[in-house]
């Protein structure tokens, strides 16, 4: 069996078995993937507790990353080899997808390219370096401003390099550009816009994905990001606390 659910931020309530009494049918050979925002965060006592419970579940969880990830922690853990993609292990049972990939989970070929762009920081990023770091923060939180610490509640990493969006390029054409599901944490920016025109505004990373979809032959695009659960076409669809089975 596999499942799909959307943006989780640490909070794993929904795989409780209250909400998700289908998991007492699954096995570890089972999966429920996160479409990004999953909560990797700066290591805690709390985060540990949560990954920890999180991880005696029956199933295996997965997950591409979103923009609310700590990737100085992600990207810090080994790099492993994962039914035909690359991974890290977060725990024994929950698996980071990397971008760029395809996986061949019980059947099915997923390709997977996490990421997007903070949208809502209107005052920018502050650098704890800056030696006016104090300062600025303490007027922006006077203002009640919106805003985000570098390496510590954002991280250049959120968007892709460009080896990663050639590695996702490349590893498309090896697969001759079909594949089953196709799952991001950001969508491409024609779905995008029937989502909201005004709110996200479209960059590099979701013109990316367009470009993929104009040559990618799938059965459904499944993405997070952006807090609704909702069929944006026959095809595409934007999940938030819903859990969905895909097989």
């Amino acid at each position: 069996m596999i499942y799909i659910t959307g943006d989780c931020h640490g909070d794993y309530t929904r795989f409780n078995t209250k909400n998700f009494p289908e998991q007492k049918q699954m096995t570890k050979d089972d999966f429920v993937i996160v479409c990004g925002d999953f909560g990797f965060w700066t290591p805690s006592k709390e985060q540990e507790h949560q990954l920890e419970w999180l991880s005696q579940k029956p199933f295996t969880t997965l997950f591409v990353d979103g923009n609310h990830e700590c990737f100085d922690e992600l990207y810090n853990l080994p790099i492993e080899e994962f039914c035909g993609g690359k991974v890290h292990f977060v725990k024994d049972s929950i698996i980071h997808l990397m971008r760029g990939q395809v996986f061949n989970l019980d059947g099915i070929k997923v390709f997977t390219f996490g990421g997007a762009k903070t949208h809502d920081v209107p005052a920018g990023i502050l650098d704890i370096e800056d030696p006016h770091f104090k300062q600025k923060k303490r007027k922006l939180d006077k203002e009640g401003a919106k805003y985000r610490i570098n390496h510590v509640s954002w991280w250049k990493d959120e968007m892709p390099s460009e080896y990663e969006y050639r590695y996702g390029f490349d590893n498309l054409e090896k697969h001759d550009w079909k594949v089953d599901y196709v799952i991001t944490h950001c969508c491409p920016s024609s779905i995008q816009r029937m989502i909201s025109e005004d709110e996200y505004k479209t960059n590099e990373l979701t013109d990316y994905l367009d470009e993929i979809k104009i040559s990618l032959s799938y059965k459904n695009w499944i993405f997070g990001h952006y807090h609704d659960n909702k069929m944006i076409t026959d095809k595409d669809i934007l999940i938030y606390e819903q859990i969905i089975r895909i097989k």
